[in-house]
């Protein structure tokens, strides 16, 4: 048996299987905080499916928010989102002694964007030469995810990175008047995880109606201070042409994820194409069918280059389960 983990703040989604089949023996989602450590997780985890009856687990492989330090059963995860230190040696000795690997929950989110069908993408540039070769993601998240993929030839080997935190870099009259709001919000340096993320939209749209861009909804303030996610109301006003400032905002994120995914393009030359990944990029979709390619391509001489380069929107929330068991797979063959 094979189990794969995407391991969140909120969340935890665990997933076993036989090697080889489609479809899941068990899939179960545990709510995080809940529980003092990941190792308790696991155990309540195989607890609850009786985990026996399925035969022994082989391998294991899990997606966390965090940097990895270490490698093998020597490899570490401090959780950026909660207050556990996942240890790959402790999870296989819960697990019976199975291979265990740890991944970065981007890394598994590339992995399940490199692995999801063609005609489960979106292709924002018809004009691109569709080939193998090194692939980039970005993922606006909680926070923004930027990972490279090298292909050697055989297989994409991932390259985590912090790009995320690289200073926003603005490209019109108006990107430079939202930099300065923001350096006022954030009381300095702006990164474009401060733009290209979940609280990224409560950013631009605070921006758009301080600096009179466009007509909020009538009860926006009311609405606003009612809900539990101010972000998603205000993907939801835009996507129904309810607030104009809501609109605005989402433009603007589309068209600056387009220029940083050009950014993370001419670094990294990714002929396989750069990936857009995760539920956010589904739930505005449409602004980035209309705005993110503009952006992507605002690269003065080369520009022409990265017209040729694919760039590909993969809204799917589950990839990190897809890469997480991919993973899995992979490591099962080097016990």
């Amino acid at each position: 048996m094979i189990l794969a983990g995407d391991i969140g703040g909120t969340r935890s989604r665990l997933l076993l299987y036989q090697p080889g089949e489609a479809d899941a023996q068990v899939e179960r989602t545990l709510a995080s905080r809940e529980h003092a450590d990941f190792p308790t997780l696991l155990s309540a985890f195989l607890d609850q499916v009786q985990a026996s009856r399925f035969g022994t687990i082989d391998a294991a492989a899990f997606g966390v928010a965090g940097p990895v330090r270490g490698e093998g059963r020597e490899a570490r995860v401090q959780a950026t989102n909660l207050p556990w230190t996942v240890s790959a040696d402790e999870l296989s000795r819960v697990l019976g002694g199975a291979n265990v690997h740890l991944a970065n929950d981007l890394i598994a989110v590339g992995m399940g964007a490199l692995s999801s069908p063609v005609d489960q993408r979106v292709n924002l540039n018809p004009e691109a030469d569709i080939g193998s070769g090194h692939a980039a993601i970005i993922a606006p998240g909680t926070g923004l995810g930027e990972a490279v993929f090298f292909h050697d030839g055989e297989r994409h080997c991932p390259m985590p990175s912090e790009g995320g935190h690289c200073d926003f870099a603005p490209n019109d009259d108006r990107e430079t008047a939202l930099l300065t709001f923001l350096r006022g919000r954030f009381g300095g340096h702006v990164s474009y995880e401060r733009i290209l993320s979940g609280d990224g939209f409560s950013s631009l749209y605070a921006f758009a109606r301080q600096a009179g861009l466009g007509r909020p909804a009538a009860d926006a303030d009311q609405r606003l201070a009612e809900t539990s996610d101010a972000n998603a109301l205000i993907t939801r006003w835009a996507g129904q042409g309810e607030d104009e400032c809501a609109v605005i905002a989402c433009r603007m994120f589309a068209r600056i994820l387009g220029a940083e995914a050009g950014n993370l393009a001419l670094k990294t030359l990714p002929t396989g194409g750069v990936f857009l990944a995760g539920a956010i990029v589904g739930y505005i979709l449409p602004f980035l069918r209309e705005y993110t390619l503009e952006g992507f391509l605002d690269k003065g001489r080369f520009a022409t280059m990265l017209g040729r380069m694919p760039l590909w929107v993969v809204p799917d929330g589950n990839l990190g389960l897809a890469g997480a068991r991919r993973l899995a797979e992979e490591h099962s063959q080097t016990r």
